[in-house]
């Protein structure tokens, strides 16, 4: 089965209108070769303002220490999951973006043991973007990510008196699960339907035995371990 074709899927994210402020001339420089990204800025990057806005458009609110890359030095990150950015707090107190060209490697120091890399999906144009990812399952076959969603509601006013406005809001979506089979020359990530008839059209012709299967185990398909269940069976044919 590792010669199954996968169907490349769409990924729609909506965007809202947000406040980004650049100023100063700041850089910081880490090596550059091969993993080891450099990290080299010539902006020093405010974080968005988001005014009046109810919830957060971060994955955490605070910076955590983190491991980038083989950088020899700790990182206090953090990701914003709406702007589709990751931060990070430099020693003079201000706050950088890293460059979303990059490869990043990004392992929390938090306790969570927590991964993030960075990867390229198709987005909702079919075209080719890059985005942060949870690295949950890897092995020589596959790899299984986790996305997570934040969802931006404009502010609603109130059409007469009797109303009253409704703030802005983010809004912590359900997450997307995105699958890559390492024997292929593509790195893009494929995204991976919730509803189980979509989700058997990616295997074509082996829908049948994977269908049996997940019936038989009785496998939900938007549980982290149920996933890796399956793709360990399909692999493992």
């Amino acid at each position: 089965m590792k010669g199954s074709s996968l169907n490349r899927l769409v990924f729609i994210l909506a965007f809202g209108i947000v406040s980004v402020t650049a100023f100063g001339q700041s850089r910081v420089t880490v090596r550059q070769n091969g993993a080891n990204t450099e990290l080299y800025f010539t902006k020093a990057v405010k974080a968005p303002t988001y005014n009046e806005v109810v919830g957060s458009p971060y994955l955490y609110e605070e910076f955590v220490p983190a491991k980038v890359n083989d950088i020899d030095k700790t990182l206090f990150v953090r990701f914003n999951v709406y702007d589709n950015s990751i931060e990070f707090k430099g020693d003079d107190g201000k706050i950088y973006s890293m460059p979303k060209s990059n490869d990043y490697v990004i392992e929390l120091l938090n306790g969570s043991n927590k991964v993030y890399e960075t990867h390229e999906y198709d987005d909702d144009r079919k075209e080719i973007g890059n985005t942060f990812f949870e690295k949950v399952y890897s092995d020589d076959d596959f790899g299984l990510y986790l996305r997570e969603i934040i969802l931006f509601t404009p502010v609603k006013m109130a059409k007469n008196s009797f109303e009253t406005n409704k703030p802005a809001k983010f809004k912590k979506g359900k997450a997307d699960f995105y699958f890559q089979q390492l024997d292929t020359d593509t790195p893009t990530l494929l995204k991976l339907p919730k509803r189980e008839k979509q989700f058997l059209k990616i295997f074509d012709e082996h829908s049948a035995a994977v269908k049996d299967f997940i019936k038989k185990e009785g496998l939900d398909l938007e549980e982290t371990e149920d996933l890796i269940r399956f793709f360990q069976f399909y692999f493992a044919q």
